[in-house]
């Protein structure tokens, strides 16, 4: 059942077709908040304050398709304000387990990026590259709810994945000449990729 037929369900007052949309993008959401924070138990609050915040707009929601990304838009939003009040700590103080470098906190994080060197070139992105090829290729969305989340036009969505991926690309092949490294960063991009529809 997709999450039109869900909404039509919802709209007649099915509290399981509510449950069942939120288990499908849950995780998701979770792991996007968490890449956001790196801060597993911060993630999980934000998490709930986006479904929270999703319920509450409920009645004057129109869905058009678009659930998915706006999802990702509060999230995004929620997260922002939340780093914005935190102090920020320097990576050199921030223990391996918030970083999700460790196997447990990739586990329980979801970390897509398993490989400490692709983490490494994809942390050198400037920051909205950085998040639209996760975005993209972590996460699996379209560039039309790329764009919609990032609030840029839908060929800047393209244009930042694609620099996004030439920058990994060139950085990779720096470090090791004789791999394909495009086929290498999209295989371990959508290799963990969360699969939805």
């Amino acid at each position: 059942m997709d999450d039109a037929e869900l909404f039509e369900r919802i709209r007649c007052g099915d509290t399981d077709a509510l449950n069942r949309l939120i288990e499908r993008h849950y995780d998701s959401i979770r792991r996007y908040c968490y890449w956001k924070t790196r801060r597993a138990d911060l993630a999980e609050d934000l998490t709930q304050e986006t479904f929270y915040r999703f319920c509450r707009s409920l009645p004057g929601y129109t869905h058009k398709g678009k659930c998915r990304a706006y999802l990702y838009t509060v999230a995004r939003r929620l997260c922002s304000d939340a780093l914005r009040e935190q102090p920020a700590d320097s990576m050199e103080q921030v223990p391996e387990t918030k970083l999700g470098l460790s196997l447990s906190a990739e586990d329980e994080a979801g970390a897509h990026f398993q490989s400490r060197e692709l983490q490494q070139v994809l942390s050198e992105l400037p920051p909205e590259l950085q998040e639209a090829v996760i975005l993209r290729y972590s996460y699996g969305l379209r560039y039309r709810e790329i764009a919609a989340i990032t609030g840029v036009p839908l060929y800047m969505a393209r244009i930042r994945v694609e620099r996004g991926l030439a920058a990994m690309k060139k950085r990779m092949r720096e470090g090791d000449p004789d791999e394909d490294e495009p086929e290498r960063i999209r295989q371990a991009a959508a290799g963990s990729a969360c699969s939805e529809a």
